[in-house]
C-alpha cells in the first residue's frame, strides 16, 4: 500500500521563508562607498573620485562637490563573481575633477536607494597640500602606476642661467593608450625646445619597479625674473584597458616644481652683456691694408654656451673717417640636451676714406660667469687697418675731409641778386594772408615756451627726485588700472593685467627693477613704508595669484578693481619715505 504524506500550511510557510533566505544569502550583503584615488592632492591637480555599488543596480551622476569642478566621466567598470552559491556583482562609477581650492575639501555623505531601505557612504576629507610640497614616500610608492614627473637640472639658479626640463611619463600598467597630454607655460621664463624624437617606451627600474618611461618634451628655460617660480599643469589622460572587452579611463597630474631664481650680485657693471656660462669675442677683417674708398668686412663673433640671441648689436666707436653700415646679422647656435650653445656674428662693411693708421674697434664689457659665480671682462685686443691713398679711383675719386678737421671758406655769400626781374607775390595778396602768416610766425614762440615749461618741469624734478617719483607712479598706476579696465569682462586677461599694474605701481614707488621685486623683499618695503597696509596688499596680491587658477574663488573683477584703486589712494596718503 503507498503512503501520501501531505505537507500542512505551516510546514509551507516555513519552506517559502527558507527559500527567501536562501536567495538572499546567494545574492550577497549590499553595500555603497566612495573612494578617492590620491589623498592627499595639490591645487589644480585632477583626483577621481569612484562611487562602488555592491549588489545593487542603480544609475550614478557626478555629483557636485564644493571645491572641485567635474570634469568628465563616468567610467564604468562592472564584476560579478559566484563562491559556494554565493553570487556578487560590483559596479564602479569613476568621475574625474579638478581641485579648485587650497584649503581641505569635505567629500560629504552620499545615499542610494537598496531593496532593504538607504545606503550611505562614509565621508572624509580630501586634503590639499601646499604647492610644492615634498612627499615623504618612496618614489615607487608615489609614482603608482602612471604618473607624469618633470625633471630639472637645478632648482637654485642665477638670472639668465639655463635650466633644462624634461617632461615624463611612468607607466607600470600594460595596454596604456595615451590619448592626451598637456604641456605647461612656463611664466617668468625664455623658453627654447629642444628637439627629441619621437617618444618610445624605455624601460626603467626605480626601487626595485619595472616602470616603462617615455620622454614626450624637454625645454631649455631662461629665467628673466627673480623668486621662486612655479611650473605646474603637466598632466594626461589616457584608457587602460583591463580586459578583452572592457577597460577604464586613467589621468595623471604632475607634481608643480619650483625653481629659485636669484638675482645677480651687486653692483652689476654698466656695459654689462649676460649671464653666460662661457663666452669670448674673436674679430675678423677681410683686409688689413686697402685703399681709400675701398669696402672691406669686419666680423664680430660673440661665441659661448647660454642664451645667445640675447646678445645685442654691440656699442662701437667707429673712426670719423670710416663710413660703417649696419651690421649683417649671422647665427649659428644650437640647442640640445646640454643647453644652448654657439656664436652671432655681426658682419659690418666698412669704408674707409681718408689714408692712415687705424685701430678697428672692440666691444668693450662684462658677462656673468655662472661656472664661477662672478663677472667676467671681455678682453679683446683691436686690430690694426692700414689705409693708403687708392691712386686707381682718380678718375672717380671723392675729396673727402675729416670730420675732425675744420674747413674755413673763402666766401660766405657767394651771390646776391639786386636786379630781381621774376614775377613776386602782390603786396595784396599777401596782406589778405595776414593772419595765416601771423599764425605761422607764432608757432616758433609757442614751441620755445613749450619746451622751456618741460625745462623747467625737469629741473624741479632734479631737484625734488621724491615729488617726481610719486607723479611718475601715479600716473602709471592710473594707465595701468584703466588698461585693466578693459578686460572686466574677460576674466583671464583681467587678472593679469591688474596684477601686472600693481606690481608696476609699487616698483616704480619703490624705485626698483624687476630683477629686485620678491614677494618676501616686498613684504619688507611695505612695512617699511605703510605699515598699516601691509597686509591688505598681501591679501590683495594673493587673491590675484589664485585667480590665476581659479578665477572663481576670488572677488569679481568690479570688485577688485575697486579695492585696488582704494588701496593705492590710501597707499599714496599714507607712504612714508
Amino acid at each position: 500500500m503507498t503512503k501520501i504524506t501531505f505537507i500542512s500550511s505551516v510546514q509551507w510557510l516555513m519552506l517559502y521563508c527558507l527559500s527567501i533566505l536562501t536567495i538572499g544569502t546567494a545574492l550577497g550583503q549590499e553595500a555603497f562607498e566612495v573612494s578617492a584615488n590620491r589623498n592627499p592632492v595639490r591645487i589644480g591637480e585632477q583626483v577621481q573620485l569612484t562611487f562602488t555599488l555592491k549588489n545593487i543596480s542603480r544609475r550614478i551622476d557626478g555629483p557636485k562637490i564644493e571645491g572641485l569642478k567635474l570634469l568628465y566621466g563616468p567610467s564604468t567598470s562592472n564584476s560579478t563573481s559566484i563562491y559556494n552559491g554565493s553570487r556578487t556583482s560590483e559596479v564602479s562609477y569613476t568621475f574625474t575633477y579638478q581641485v579648485l581650492t587650497k584649503v581641505n575639501v569635505q567629500i560629504p555623505v552620499f545615499e542610494v536607494q537598496g531593496s532593504q531601505g538607504k545606503l550611505k557612504s562614509k565621508p572624509f576629507v580630501l586634503r590639499v597640500a601646499a604647492r610644492g610640497s615634498e612627499s615623504s614616500v618612496s618614489k615607487s610608492e608615489s609614482l603608482g602606476k602612471v604618473a607624469c614627473v618633470m625633471e630639472i637640472s637645478k632648482r637654485s639658479v642665477y638670472i639668465g642661467e639655463p635650466v633644462i626640463v624634461e617632461f615624463k611619463i611612468f607607466n607600470r600598467v600594460t595596454n596604456l593608450d595615451v590619448r592626451k597630454f598637456n604641456i605647461p607655460e612656463t611664466p617668468g621664463f625664455w623658453k627654447e625646445d629642444i628637439d627629441i624624437s619621437e617618444p618610445r617606451w624605455v624601460t626603467q627600474i626605480i626601487s626595485g619597479q619595472r616602470y616603462n618611461v617615455a620622454t614626450v618634451k624637454k625645454l631649455v628655460l631662461f629665467p628673466q625674473q627673480t623668486g621662486t617660480l612655479v611650473i605646474d599643469g603637466f598632466d594626461l589622460v589616457g584608457y587602460m584597458r583591463t580586459s578583452f572587452f572592457d577597460g577604464q579611463n586613467v589621468t595623471a597630474s604632475a607634481d608643480p616644481v619650483s625653481i629659485k631664481v636669484n638675482p645677480l650680485p651687486e653692483p652689476i657693471p654698466s656695459a654689462f652683456i649676460g649671464t653666460f656660462g662661457q663666452l669670448q669675442v674673436k674679430t675678423r677683417q677681410t683686409e688689413r691694408a686697402c685703399g681709400t674708398n675701398e669696402a672691406i668686412t669686419y666680423d664680430l663673433t660673440f661665441s659661448g654656451e647660454g642664451n645667445i640671441k640675447f646678445i645685442q648689436e654691440p656699442t662701437l666707436v667707429w673712426p670719423g673717417e670710416f663710413e660703417v653700415f649696419d651690421p649683417e646679422i649671422i647665427d649659428r647656435i644650437s640647442v640640445n640636451a646640454n643647453g644652448e650653445s654657439g656664436s652671432r656674428t655681426f658682419r659690418y662693411v666698412v669704408i674707409p676714406r681718408a689714408p692712415g693708421q687705424y685701430l678697428l674697434p672692440v666691444p668693450d664689457g662684462s658677462w656673468f660667469n655662472t661656472k664661477i659665480r662672478s663677472y667676467t671682462a671681455l678682453n679683446t685686443t683691436s686690430p690694426e687697418l692700414n689705409v693708403e691713398i687708392n691712386t686707381e679711383d682718380g678718375g672717380g675719386q671723392v675729396n673727402y675731409n675729416s670730420k675732425t678737421d675744420v674747413q674755413v671758406l673763402n666766401q660766405d655769400i657767394n651771390f646776391i641778386q639786386s636786379n630781381w626781374k621774376t614775377p613776386c607775390l602782390p603786396r595784396n595778396r599777401w596782406d589778405k594772408h595776414g593772419q595765416l602768416a601771423g599764425g605761422l610766425l607764432a608757432v616758433g614762440p609757442l614751441f620755445l615756451g613749450l619746451s622751456f615749461a618741460l625745462r623747467r618741469r625737469r629741473d624741479e624734478d632734479e631737484k625734488n627726485p621724491l615729488t617726481a617719483r610719486k607723479r611718475r607712479a601715479r600716473s602709471m598706476v592710473r594707465k595701468e588700472l584703466r588698461e585693466a579696465k578693459k578686460y572686466t569682462s574677460q576674466a583671464p586677461l583681467f587678472y593679469p593685467a591688474l596684477g601686472a599694474g600693481l606690481e608696476s605701481y609699487l616698483m616704480a614707488k619703490l624705485q626698483w627693477n624687476a630683477s629686485q621685486l620678491t614677494r618676501a623683499s616686498l613684504n619688507e618695503a611695505l612695512k617699511t613704508h605703510t605699515p598699516e597696509l601691509q597686509e591688505k596688499w598681501n591679501a590683495l596680491l594673493d587673491d590675484l595669484d589664485i585667480a590665476r587658477y581659479a578665477p572663481g574663488q576670488v572677488s569679481s573683477p568690479e570688485v577688485m578693481i575697486a579695492e585696488a584703486e582704494a588701496l593705492v589712494n590710501a597707499t599714496e596718503k599714507s607712504w612714508i619715505t
